[in-house]
C-alpha cells in the first residue's frame, strides 16, 4: 500500500504514513475513491438495492458481473487495506460505506475475490462487539453469501476459500443472540456444510482437514442435537482416523483431527455411542497399531484418551472387544487399554 499511500497523501508527517493515511483519511477514500467504482453494482445488487427479486435471475446475476470497474488496478487491494487495518472506531462510523464494497466482492463470482471477501467479513466480525453486529443485523447480510461459500468443493483452486469460509461463518454464528436461531445456525453449518461436503469431497485429501476442522466446535455448541448426525458423522471420524498411509504429513494431521473430533463427539452424544461400539474400536485399533509400532507418542496419548472416553460411554458393552484385541497381540493393545 505505500505506493498508494505516498501518491494519495501529501501530508507532511513524522508518523507512519501508512497509519496517518488509514487515521485521517479513510472516509475520503472510501467516498471518493472507493465509492465510486463500486457505485454500478451497488445499485443493481439484490441485497444492497433492495430491489424486488428478479424473474430472470440468471440475466441479473449476469448483469451484476458486468462492466465491473472495481476490478481495474488496485481497489480490492485498497479496500482490503483498510478493513484489515482500521480501528474498531473507525470500521463502526464508516461501516456503511464499507458493507456495500465487501458485499460486492464477496458476491462475486470468481474464487480469487469471493476469498478476499471472506477475509474482510471475518475481520468485520472480529472487530465489532457482539451486540453491535446483532443490533446492525450483520449476521442475516452475509451469512447466505458465506454458507454458499462452502459448496465450492470441485477444484482444489476451492480449498483456500472453503478454508477460511467456516471459522467466518462459525465465529459469525457465535455472535447471533437468539440461542433458537444461533442453535439451528449451527446446525444447518454441521448439515448442509460438512455432512454434505463429506458426501461430495471426502475422497478428497485436500479438503478432508477443513471438513473435520469445524467438528468440534459444532458439537460443542450443539450437544446433544449432534446426536441425530451421528449416523453420518461417526463413519466420517473412523475413516478419517484410520486412513493410514507411512510417513504422509497431511493423513497424519487427518488422523489427529479426526481422533481429537471424535472425543467430543462421544463426550457431547454418549448415550448413543454404544450403537458404534464396533466402528469405533475397529478404527481405533487400527490407528492405534500404525502409531504404537512408529512410536508417535503424542498420537498415542490421544488415542489414550480416545479410549478412555470411549469405554465410559459404552459402561462395559466395550469388554468383549477389548478382549478379543488382547488375546490377538496383548504386546500392542496392552497399553492403549493401560
Amino acid at each position: 500500500m505505500q505506493a498508494f499511500t505516498d501518491i494519495y497523501c501529501t501530508c507532511q508527517t513524522s508518523d507512519d504514513r501508512s497509519r496517518h493515511v488509514i487515521e485521517t483519511h479513510v472516509k475520503d477514500i472510501l467516498t471518493n475513491t472507493l465509492q465510486p467504482v463500486f457505485q454500478r453494482q451497488a445499485q443493481i445488487h439484490p441485497t444492497l438495492s433492495k430491489r424486488p427479486e428478479p424473474k430472470y435471475r440468471a440475466a441479473h446475476e449476469s448483469e451484476l458481473h458486468e462492466n465491473q470497474q472495481w476490478k481495474a488496478e488496485n481497489y480490492t487491494d485498497i479496500l482490503y487495506w483498510i478493513v484489515k487495518d482500521i480501528s474498531n472506531k473507525d470500521l463502526e462510523e464508516n461501516l456503511h460505506l464499507i458493507l456495500p464494497p465487501v458485499l460486492i466482492v464477496l458476491d462475486d463470482y470468481d474464487i480469487k475475490y469471493k476469498e478476499q471477501g471472506v477475509k474482510m467479513v471475518h475481520y468485520i466480525i472480529k472487530k465489532l462487539d457482539s451486540q453491535y453486529i446483532a443490533r446492525m443485523g450483520l449476521d442475516n447480510l452475509f451469512l447466505e453469501s458465506l454458507f454458499s461459500c462452502l459448496f465450492r468443493l470441485s477444484e482444489n483452486r476451492e480449498e483456500p476459500l472453503v478454508k477460511v469460509a467456516y471459522p467466518c461463518i462459525l465465529d459469525l454464528i457465535a455472535s447471533v443472540k437468539n440461542e433458537q436461531r444461533r442453535s439451528e445456525l449451527y446446525e444447518r453449518a454441521l448439515k448442509d456444510g460438512v455432512v454434505s461436503g463429506y458426501l461430495y469431497a471426502g475422497q478428497k485429501i485436500l479438503f478432508l482437514p477443513v471438513l473435520l476442522q469445524p467438528i468440534a466446535i459444532l458439537y460443542t455448541a450443539l450437544g446433544s442435537i449432534g446426536t441425530q448426525y451421528l449416523k453420518a458423522i461417526v463413519p466420517m471420524l473412523c475413516d478419517s482416523m484410520s486412513m493410514i498411509s507411512s510417513n504422509n504429513k497431511a493423513i497424519q494431521e487427518i488422523n489427529k483431527l479426526a481422533a481429537e473430533s471424535l472425543i467430543v463427539v462421544i463426550k457431547k452424544c454418549w448415550p448413543r455411542i454404544p450403537e458404534y461400539k464396533g466402528l469405533i474400536m475397529k478404527s481405533l485399533a487400527k490407528t492405534w497399531a500404525y502409531y504404537f509400532e512408529i512410536k508417535d507418542t503424542v498420537m498415542c496419548d490421544t488415542l489414550k484418551q480416545l479410549y478412555k472416553i470411549f469405554e465410559a460411554a459404552c459402561q462395559g458393552q466395550e469388554i468383549m472387544d477389548k478382549e478379543a484385541l488382547l488375546a490377538y497381540n496383548a504386546s500392542v493393545y496392552k497399553p492403549l487399554f493401560s
